[in-house]
């Protein structure tokens, strides 16, 4: 059986950090959509006309790269801030097999603080410029988590919650997912 596990949540909770550490403590590939979007920027360009196109892309190169791990046997880790209502359809189909156990975990952290990581991070430039982020978009990321864009799916499996604006013992998370049945 293998495993997948989907590393979720909203914008600057630190999921990518925490999807890299528990890639490394199980020895999973890591698949997030961000970095398959920043290959495309840097192939293909960026700005506004090309970024719905992008983020198309990105989306559906995700659980096409999922897919083919998982059918090949190779248990994985996926990471995005996957979109409750737009995102789940296309995940569907790596678990129903009915040979892949799916753990889900959901990163999460105070309002206040993810909206100061989120403008940081966008004010910083250590992020990718195809991103486009900006200190301005805070007001939108603000909505989208009052109206529970980024809150958990609808995944089969276990839910684990994780709240990142504290620290995390990666290698007891790491146990825990090895240990769900």
């Amino acid at each position: 059986m293998t495993l997948l596990v989907v590393v979720t949540g909203p914008p600057a909770s630190g999921k990518t950090s925490l999807a890299r550490a528990l890639a490394r403590e199980l020895h999973l590939p890591w698949l997030g959509k961000d970095a398959l979007k920043e290959v495309l920027y840097d192939v293909i360009g960026s700005g506004d006309e090309l970024e719905p196109k992008l983020e198309e892309a990105a989306r559906r190169l995700l659980p096409a790269i999922a897919d083919a791990q998982l059918r090949a046997g190779v248990s994985a880790i996926v990471e995005s801030n996957f979109d409750r209502d737009s995102d789940l359809a296309p995940l569907e189909r790596l678990w129903q097999d009915g040979k892949t156990k799916v753990v889900q975990i959901h990163c999460t952290a105070d309002e206040k603080l993810l909206l100061d990581r989120f403008a940081e991070r966008a004010a910083s430039g250590r992020r990718h410029p195809g991103h486009g982020d900006s200190p301005a978009d805070v007001e939108e990321v603000r909505r989208d988590l009052e109206r529970g864009r980024w809150d958990a799916l609808d995944l089969p499996g276990e839910l684990i919650e994780v709240d990142l604006g504290g620290d995390v013992d990666v290698s007891a998370l790491a146990a825990e997912i090895r240990e769900r049945p």
